[in-house]
């Protein structure tokens, strides 16, 4: 077995130990790689070695004992015990062979097909993603929208992310939901019929369909689009996988756009995470009277999301240029001027935050940046300060904007 298929061999059997999101499973993984991770539990679930020796050995050996590592999280021990009890004798193995029997693949980090914008998710990154389906996930989603709502969506919700899916598709850009009823559907089903990809986030495996009505819709999907999950093979969607696969569908797009959400619904969750990434977020207006916009319409009333009605709305909002939270090279850069300096370099990490918090397209005041990034007004001034004296932000009579380019 060469080291890449011994690898991803680990990844798919630490996909099936952790739960997707598991950040503590992330760091150990961080520190000494899938193999050496895959191998500590399983010696514990054997019982050739108990969870506080190998806690013990990574910590004498300095491994993960610094501050952010998984030794210094103090759970580790606890974390390995609960990891042990699901380890099975097919070691990951199994789960690949499932997958490919299905015509889909583990892609993993440093693969060509990896979706490089999911490491915008930092530690809350995953692991690797089972995918099934025609296209290829890190080009599809290079350029790509969320379309999420409401399952017990009205007609005019449907008509809304119809719409605005098709629309979407005729312009190259990869409409991204989570395949359930409602609002999800009628966005997948609209780039279907536009002949366009489209790619479904599940929470449970790549291999069961859910819902299963919905099964039809699922195999179109498969044609010119992708079925992606971080969740293994056979395992079922839970309401906690459901809030964890949220996240991916926001770090894959630049824009989620919220059509119809009522005020608990889980398309919030999706928006939340869009949020806490500085990724931007929209909604579509609903009547006053309705109870399937009110969560929308607490978006737009607390500058959280901003309000469109059509494709030309949304795609004003995607911005190509901006840098990302977690991006420490500095390569894609529009600000890198033709000597590969790039003024992002020299700010400091309060300044990042606000930086990424600013929206190039709608001024926000020094409030709304603030909560955005989740830094107190006074931090926010200071920031917003030293970004216009760097060229990278403006204060203008509406508020603060982001600029393209660096205005010297």
């Amino acid at each position: 077995m060469s080291t890449n298929d011994e690898v991803r061999t680990a990844i798919a059997a630490l996909l099936r130990i952790g739960e997707p999101g598991d950040g503590l499973l992330r760091r150990l993984v961080d520190d000494i790689g899938p193999v050496a991770a895959l191998a500590i539990i399983t010696a514990v679930a054997g019982g050739q070695s108990s969870s506080d020796e190998a806690v013990a050995g990574l910590a004498s050996n300095g491994t993960g004992a610094t501050a952010g590592g998984a030794v210094a999280h103090g759970e580790l021990g606890g974390a390995i015990e609960r990891w042990s009890m699901r380890v099975d004798d097919e070691d990951g193995g199994g789960d690949l062979d499932k997958v490919a029997r299905l015509g889909g693949r583990l892609i993993i980090h440093g693969d060509a097909e990896w979706p490089s914008m999911l490491d915008d998710l930092g530690p809350a990154a995953p692991l690797g993603l089972w995918v099934r389906g025609a296209a290829e996930l890190g080009v599809v989603l290079t350029r790509a929208v969320a379309v999420v709502g409401a399952r017990a969506a009205s007609n005019y919700g449907t008509k809304c992310a119809s719409d605005l899916a098709w629309d979407l598709a005729s312009r190259g850009i990869t409409v991204v939901s989570g395949g359930a009823f409602g609002i999800d559907a009628a966005a997948h089903r609209a780039a279907i019929a536009r002949e366009a990809p489209t790619v479904a986030f599940m929470a449970g495996g790549v291999d069961r369909f859910y819902p299963a009505a919905n099964a039809d819709l699922f195999e179109q999907i498969l044609a010119t689009g992708a079925i992606v999950s971080e969740t293994a093979p056979g395992m079922t969607p839970m309401r906690h996988r459901f809030l964890l696969r949220n996240r991916l569908i926001a770090a894959s797009a630049q824009v989620s756009v919220i059509v119809e959400a009522g005020w608990r619904s889980g398309a919030l969750n999706t928006a939340r995470h869009a949020l806490e990434l500085s990724r931007q977020v929209a909604a579509f207006p609903g009547s006053v009277y309705s109870a399937s916009s009110t969560g929308a319409h607490r978006l737009v009333r607390e500058h959280e999301a901003e309000l469109v009605t059509c494709c030309d709305d949304v795609v004003a909002l995607i911005d190509d240029e901006a840098p990302t939270l977690f991006d420490t090279t500095g390569s894609g850069n529009a600000w890198a001027g033709s000597e590969g300096v790039d003024p992002v370099d020299d700010l400091d990490e309060r300044e990042k935050i606000c930086l990424n918090a600013l929206s190039a397209t709608k001024a926000l005041d020094a409030g709304t940046a603030a909560a955005r990034a989740g830094l107190t007004i006074a931090d926010a001034l200071s920031a917003l300060s030293a970004l216009d004296l760097a060229g990278l932000a403006e204060r203008r009579d509406s508020g603060w904007v982001k600029l393209r380019k660096p205005q010297r």
